[in-house]
């Protein structure tokens, strides 16, 4: 999910790793969509996570190069692999200003920004136990 810091054309992307079992978002990041960002996503995952589950992400290229090829599971659009993560995105923008598209409410910094997504974060994982 892309968000914007500061002014419009500063577009910060919102990267999440989410247990689809139980929807708890168990990492994430902040940054560019790129393959350095995948990878720092990557790095965050708790070390279980990282050797004993199967990812599921759209067609994104970066994934290819930071994923092992037999955990990762490339889905289509459409395909409903990746639908729990865009129902968590519109939880997510639902509870935070900093996170809706056309929103007169923005941070200023990448650190304050960063924090007011951990907040909403945090109380979202809260809220499923």
């Amino acid at each position: 999910m892309w968000t914007f810091v500061g002014r419009r054309r500063r577009k910060v992307w919102l990267w999440l790793a989410v247990e689809r079992a139980s929807r708890r978002i168990v990492a994430w990041v902040t940054g560019r969509r790129d393959a350095a960002t995948a990878r720092r996503l990557w790095h965050a995952l708790p070390r279980r996570y990282r050797r004993h589950c199967w990812f599921f992400t759209d067609l994104f290229a970066a994934y290819v190069g930071v994923l092992p090829r037999w955990q990762h599971r490339r889905c289509p659009k459409g395909s409903g692999g990746t639908s729990i993560i865009e129902a968590i995105n519109c939880s997510l923008r639902q509870r935070c200003g900093v996170l809706v598209r056309k929103s007169c409410s923005f941070s200023k910094s990448l650190p304050m920004h960063n924090a007011r997504i951990k907040i909403v974060i945090d109380n979202y994982n809260l809220t499923l136990n």
